[in-house]
């Protein structure tokens, strides 16, 4: 009986998580324009929930993260996006760094 116990709040904690996440992301998008530093914030924190939980990080949201520095990406404001062949190229001016993602 004890260890139903257990696996219940492991499922409600990991469900916990990625409404977690899913509300920094939005306060991320939201915070951006008046305090980048803040979104950058918050970025941090979905890292730490997602570590701490072992859950991932959602596609559309790990898209929108720098993989090396960790900042929030906005298209046009500190990233750049384009299309090269098979796969779309993500290059962070913060760090310089440029992420493949592949698409159909």
């Amino acid at each position: 009986m004890y260890m139903r116990v257990r696996k219940k709040n492991k499922t409600l904690s990991k469900r916990v998580a990625y409404e977690r996440i899913n509300i920094l992301f939005r306060l991320a998008e939201k915070n951006y324009k008046t305090n980048p530093e803040r979104s950058d914030r918050y970025v941090n924190l979905i890292r730490q929930i997602s570590m701490r939980q072992r859950v991932k990080i959602p596609r559309h949201i790990k898209r929108r993260i720098c993989k090396y520095c960790y900042s929030f990406l906005v298209p046009g404001s500190n990233c750049r996006v384009r299309l090269k062949g098979e796969y779309v190229l993500t290059t962070c001016y913060n760090c310089g760094r440029k992420v493949h993602f592949p698409y159909n």
